[in-house]
């Protein structure tokens, strides 16, 4: 396969993107189509593969993606998110790296023009946070939206967020670099909001722009169970904390999520038993990826009114339980 250039004739920047799949052919092709049809080029697909199905298939010679611009990583195992997104940011040879679902697919052709425009712009963005819509109603998806400045912003408003969602996003490859890869023992839930904060804490910011729109169709297939998800979630909350802040936030954070793990298993022994099991036998490993992030970071993230930051960069109370159409972020 000839090697993609970094640069077109004219100087405009490689784009790479990033598709971690697992099992969901279907959802897949239509994914990687969405990013063929973007009207920008140079651009790049790295696909990182742990399936079991056909989805190998279509990259073989002669199939439906056997392009230049399409590269397959085909692994014997399935990887988790950020293992996936690590490999695919490795191999890529872009600038600018732009990381979607292999179930979601973007809106208008002229999405890649819109985040290579806005980078050449702002030189101070390290990441841009895409708009998230419900593929089959064009709903807004609040859930898939970084936190906005306060509970009034209008999710279809430009603004400065301390966070991303993994769903669609581009960073910059300088900004990748100085803030590091996706945390790999994140098997699942919290690793956007762990380089987040070490994209904020490197110098950099976060920029959500509604104008680039990615439709999600949140597609079953393939997903963990809910029960397995939830110790994930409450497991990586507290390496998050362990990773990045001072120890009086790792403290109460841990307190804090340790009963809302307790309290959402039907306070169950068996499920934080495990969690804290696996967090005790990675103590090593989390001890030595410690390092706390500056105070003028946590005072940026902590200056969110719709942010709890002692729930550890948490949704604050209003959101869980204010009016849904206000405070649902």
């Amino acid at each position: 396969m000839a090697a993609t250039p970094t640069q077109s004739d004219d100087g405009e920047p490689l784009v790479s993107y990033v598709i971690p799949t697992y099992n969901r052919p279907d959802d897949l092709a239509e994914a990687v189509d969405s990013v063929l049809e973007q009207s920008y080029r140079p651009i790049e697909v790295i696909v990182v593969s742990g399936s079991t199905d056909e989805t190998a298939s279509m990259f073989e010679s002669g199939a439906r993606f056997d392009r230049p611009e399409v590269t397959l990583y085909d692994f014997p195992t399935r990887l988790s998110p950020p293992e996936a997104r690590n490999i695919g940011y490795e191999r890529a040879s872009g600038e600018i790296l732009v990381t979607t679902d292999d179930d979601a697919v973007f809106a208008s052709p002229d999405a890649t023009d819109i985040i290579v425009s806005r980078f050449q712009r702002e030189a101070d963005v390290g990441v841009l946070a895409f708009q998230s819509r419900d593929y089959y109603d064009d709903e807004i998806l609040r859930k898939e939206i970084p936190d906005p400045p306060d509970f009034e912003t209008d999710p279809t408003e430009e603004y400065r967020t301390t966070s991303f969602i993994g769903v669609g996003t581009a960073i910059r490859r300088s900004a990748l670099e100085s803030a590091g890869d996706f945390p790999d023992n994140f098997e699942y839930g919290f690793e956007e909001m762990d380089l987040s904060i070490r994209v904020l804490d490197s110098g950099y910011d976060i920029l959500y722009v509604p104008s680039v729109v990615v439709r999600h169709k949140k597609s079953p297939t393939a997903r963990r169970p809910d029960h397995v998800v939830l110790e994930l979630l409450v497991g990586n909350r507290i390496r998050l904390a362990v990773r990045n802040l001072p120890w009086r936030y790792v403290v109460f954070s841990t307190l804090l999520w340790s009963a809302y793990g307790f309290a959402r298993t039907g306070f169950k022994i068996g499920p934080m038993k495990r969690i804290f099991e696996t967090l005790w036998q990675q103590r090593n490993e989390l001890l030595a990826q410690r390092n706390v992030v500056d105070g003028m970071t946590i005072s940026l993230v902590k200056s969110r009114d719709t942010m709890l930051f002692f729930w550890l960069y948490g949704p604050h109370p209003r959101r869980l339980l204010g009016n849904p159409e206000r405070f649902t972020w």
